[in-house]
């Protein structure tokens, strides 16, 4: 998962413009020595924390969309925008429940389009899907737990959140 919250860091700071993106990429090493922290704001703020590094500076906007996701053969509803990106990663053996990704996005289509189409996709991809309230909860192909969170935002959006563990 540390690898993947890594791999991230480039697209973190390639994909600029647009409303903003708030990310936040965190791994933690077994020693506490290799700790890393990239976070980026709406705004275009960019911090990196790691051992004997300490950078802030300021960027354009990052603004990442559907087209711009993709974990565990999981996507967003096209043309979906990413409100909120975090990822954090242990390499700690034994820890992979602590390792996680969560997306908060929102969608250009009513809730019950959404949910369909999450529905079909996530099946299509080797999940194991069960209703939970307006989402899904389950397993990826993988074994990795998921939970799905979607709401109306009013009658022709709607507003998700997904989170992958492992």
């Amino acid at each position: 998962m540390i690898r993947f919250a890594l791999l991230l860091a480039p697209l973190a700071l390639a994909a600029c413009g647009g409303a903003g993106t708030s990310i936040s990429l965190t791994g933690n090493g077994t020693d506490g020595e290799g700790n890393v922290s990239i976070k980026t704001g709406v705004d275009g703020g960019v911090s990196i924390e790691a051992p004997g590094v300490s950078i802030n500076t300021k960027l354009p906007r990052i603004n990442l969309t559907a087209e711009d996701f993709d974990v565990n053969g999981l996507k967003l509803y096209p043309k979906s925008a990413i409100r909120e990106l975090n990822a954090v990663g242990n390499d700690k053996l034994g820890t992979k429940q602590d390792s996680h990704v969560t997306v908060a996005f929102d969608s250009p289509a009513p809730l019950a389009t959404v949910r369909a189409w999450f529905r079909d996709n996530l099946g299509k991809q080797g999940f194991k899907v069960e209703a939970k309230g307006n989402g899904f909860a389950g397993t990826t192909k993988d074994g990795d737990p998921f939970t799905l969170e979607l709401n109306a935002d009013g009658e022709d959006k709607a507003k998700g959140k997904i989170e992958v563990r492992g």
